[in-house]
């Protein structure tokens, strides 16, 4: 009995020394990652944030839980470049606001790392994907298209043309002549299609640039390249007569008139009464609708962009049961013949309607007459009349219901001008091509 109690005994101090053994040996391997004391971190940056810029960013944050810290430094590049900013704590919370230039466009990823003054370091702050943008950005930026720019009065009125808004475009910085002689600059946001300029100087330009963002956050803001417009002065009451209205629906502006609303011609199949269309020259092929060419006329109430019995401007062929010879009109011109003063001109009108195929053309001419269409189309449009038949012209086509179309040409001296419109049109018993226009307007810049 006595030997199995010192079995025992022998059995449980071998199993105590196990024990004992075992503990030395966990308690020197946490040895292994704690010589020199317990690991001590530095406070990290809080708040923090890293705002894009041209070649450059800039960093901000703020020193909150630790009034040790004495250095901050800035890695990026897989740490292969760094900026140290040195800690000076002056109150419970400080900021950091330190700008990194001279950084190649394009993404970044960096490390925030502060330290103490014996350089414990804290747990980074990692912020990735970080842009920094340069030429390549600024390559692509677009000025704001201007869709049309008069004067009216000393006020000029810009209808821009319109532009993608999340490229990051923000405001038109312009710089114009006001009336005192004075450069003015102006500030137009975006989200404006139009934009106006008081107290404009007439018979000046003014410059324009577009003003980008690239997000929200961003320090630096870039620009395009500045453009330089004229202001055209509307000169329609001074050159047109009776010149229709731009706009059907619009309450403002006086519709076609015709010579007189007591005169008229209606022919079979046409409930419309056609009449004579007032000031305006119109030759015995457009005055086709009658029992023969040179009868009635060039004006007609139709139902146009919605608004019913409007005054238009027509040019039309076929559907003439009675006369069926009407039914083709070869070389039909509408026009007014003008003296206009040296300068640069944009005149506008309003196809209302026009059928598919039809060989109608809008135009301005050197000369006392609109030429035929076969001599037209013979020669290019010129921009500038310098001699006898030159034109500016553009063939009008089918767009849709309602839509403006522009010839714009120049004159470099006093000059007799024929605008209007010209067309050969083909129909049938059954079908018909026409020509609906349903106003007229002329923009000058003069010299």
């Amino acid at each position: 009995m006595k030997n199995i109690l010192n079995i025992r005994a022998l059995l449980f101090l071998f199993v105590i020394g196990i024990a004992v053994v075992s503990s030395c040996t966990k308690m020197d391997d946490f040895k292994k990652y704690t010589e020199g004391g317990e690991i001590i971190y530095s406070g990290r940056v809080d708040s923090l944030k890293i705002r894009s810029g041209l070649n450059r960013v800039l960093i901000q944050g703020l020193f909150i839980s630790d009034r040790k810290v004495t250095l901050c430094k800035i890695f990026w590049n897989s740490r292969q470049d760094s900026l140290i900013v040195p800690v000076v704590r002056k109150a419970a919370v400080d900021t950091l606001s330190k700008y990194v230039t001279n950084l190649v466009e394009g993404t970044y990823n960096f490390e925030i790392v502060t330290y103490d003054a014996i350089g414990h370091p804290s747990i980074p702050v990692v912020r990735s994907g970080v842009k920094v943008y340069g030429p390549n950005y600024g390559a692509f930026l677009i000025n704001m298209p201007i869709a049309d720019v008069s004067l009216d009065n000393t006020t000029a009125n810009i209808v821009w043309g319109g532009l993608d808004k999340t490229s990051g475009a923000v405001y038109m910085d312009i710089l114009y002549t006001n009336t005192s002689g004075t450069k003015v600059r102006a500030k137009k946001l975006v989200n404006s299609s139009t934009a106006q300029l008081l107290n404009y100087k007439y018979r000046s330009t003014f410059d324009y640039r577009t003003v980008y963002l690239p997000d929200t956050a961003a320090i630096d803001t870039f620009y395009t390249a500045y453009r330089t417009v004229s202001a055209r002065t509307d000169v329609t009451a001074s050159f047109i007569d009776n010149p229709g209205k731009m706009d059907p629906k619009s309450t403002t502006g006086t519709m076609f008139q015709p010579v007189s609303f007591s005169q008229g011609a209606v022919v079979a199949g046409n409930t419309a009464t056609w009449r004579r269309l007032a000031s305006w020259t119109s030759n015995a092929q457009a005055n086709n609708w009658g029992t023969a060419f040179d009868t009635f006329g060039t004006y007609v109430e139709r139902a146009a962009e919605g608004v019913n019995n409007f005054g238009t401007m027509s040019l039309e062929a076929g559907k003439n049961t009675i006369n069926t010879a009407l039914n083709v009109v070869t070389n039909g011109k509408i026009y007014q013949t003008k003296l206009l003063p040296a300068g640069e001109y944009s005149l506008e009108a309003r196809v209302g309607n026009v059928s598919a195929n039809t060989p109608v053309y809008f135009v301005a001419n050197a000369g006392n007459q609109l030429p035929d269409v076969a001599a037209l189309t013979a020669k290019a449009s010129k921009a500038v009349l310098a001699a006898a038949n030159d034109a500016s012209y553009m063939q009008i086509t089918t767009v849709a219901q309602g839509y403006n179309i522009t010839i714009n040409f120049t004159i470099e001296q006093p000059t007799q001008v024929t605008f209007g419109f010209v067309g050969t049109l083909t129909g049938t018993v059954t079908t018909n091509q026409f020509l609906k226009i349903s106003g007229v307007r002329m923009k000058s810049l003069a010299f």
